[in-house]
């Protein structure tokens, strides 16, 4: 495991709920931030689109796939 696979582990801890929720897209800088982008929030106003992390508690989760998509972006 490289330094950035373990950053990105560490990341997916203090993550929270958000790490295992069906509706997350991490969205990762050119510069190697990673954003947990909360797709409920596309269409329903109560979710922020960038949560503050960790999520402890969420009304909109589902568990999803191991291990969330990732999208490469300029911004967050």
């Amino acid at each position: 495991m490289d330094s950035r696979d373990a950053a990105t582990k560490l990341d997916d801890e203090k993550a929270g709920l958000c790490r295992a929720c069906l509706f997350v897209r991490l969205v990762q800088t050119g510069r190697g931030s990673t954003f947990y982008l909360c797709r409920r929030s596309e269409s329903d106003p109560r979710f922020a689109r960038y949560p503050g992390l960790p999520v402890i508690h969420c009304p909109g989760f589902e568990p999803g796939p191991e291990q969330p998509p990732r999208e490469t972006n300029d911004r967050p």
